[in-house]
């Protein structure tokens, strides 16, 4: 048993190492960082979003988002805007071509995972889905006792 978790924990550390370096590859075809990419897609379905949401999905420090709505701001993706409900808060809006931009990246999201997947049978499919599914489950139990 002690050999097959050592085995898993090398496979997830080695998984997490290749995805990392996907999601940096696929966001520098788009000219934008990997923590670009992620804030980005949180705007997915919505156009607005509150700083400060920003800052606890992202897990980031406030002055960490500034630094990357600053560059999101010079590539003209996003708009800051003091929130009229509330002086205090800042809402960020997705200009009009960070609305195209963020279908584009859907799309190819998707696109880069069909080919990463082509050679996959059907049943081995399953099996990866349920076993990431089992690894998300397992993972976020985890972080959620750590808390």
């Amino acid at each position: 048993m002690n050999n097959d978790i050592q085995s898993t924990a090398e496979l997830i550390c080695e998984l997490t190492r290749l995805c990392v370096l996907k999601e940096e590859k696929f966001a520098a075809s788009f000219n934008l960082s990997p923590t670009e990419l992620k804030m980005l897609k949180l705007f997915d379905g919505t156009n607005v979003r509150r700083v400060s949401d920003l800052v606890a999905e992202l897990k980031l420090t406030p002055g960490r988002i500034t630094h990357i709505l600053t560059s999101l701001e010079d590539k003209k993706l996003v708009l800051r805007l003091p929130d009229e409900k509330d002086k205090r808060n800042v809402i960020v809006r997705l200009q009009a071509k960070a609305v195209l931009f963020i279908d584009n990246l859907h799309k190819n999201y998707i696109d880069i995972h069909q080919e990463l997947l082509e050679n996959v049978g059907d049943e081995e499919l399953k099996v990866i889905q349920s076993s990431l599914k089992t690894l998300i489950k397992v993972l976020g139990n985890w972080t959620e006792q750590q808390q």
